[in-house]
């Protein structure tokens, strides 16, 4: 059935365990079984104040990976230190650099408006 999910680009499915009842709750007994889209963007600017990297993804804007804890310490460390190497611009909530930092992320789905629904960050790409 997950097959029929990712050949029609369906989000994913929720699943129960047989003796599990209907409660109004996130539950054990029910599992969200996400179909996850992957693609390579690269990150054009970053949050100043918290957590988050704009990425891009075919030249335009495509989201923001704001799950912190998607991406382990040593990764952010790199990722600043070379940033800061790239900065073309920031205002008062981001800084904006040049999109040369190239990581692959995965996310639930597009949006109608073209941006990624939840991305995080898988890994840099080389």
């Amino acid at each position: 059935m997950f097959n029929v999910i990712k050949e029609r680009k369906l989000e994913g499915i929720v699943a129960k365990q047989k003796s599990g009842v209907y409660v109004g709750r996130r539950s054990e007994s029910w599992q969200k079984i996400i179909n996850y889209t992957y693609a390579d963007v690269y990150i054009s600017g970053y949050l100043k104040n918290q957590f988050g990297w704009l990425v891009e993804y075919n030249g335009r804007p495509a989201g923001i990976i704001e799950f912190d804890s998607t991406v382990p310490a040593a990764q952010k460390q790199a990722f600043y230190s070379v940033a800061r190497k790239l900065v073309t611009g920031e205002d008062r909530n981001f800084v904006y650099v040049e999109p040369m930092i190239e990581a692959r992320v995965r996310f639930r789905n597009w949006t109608k408006s073209g941006k990624m629904r939840s991305p995080e960050f898988v890994g840099f790409t080389v």
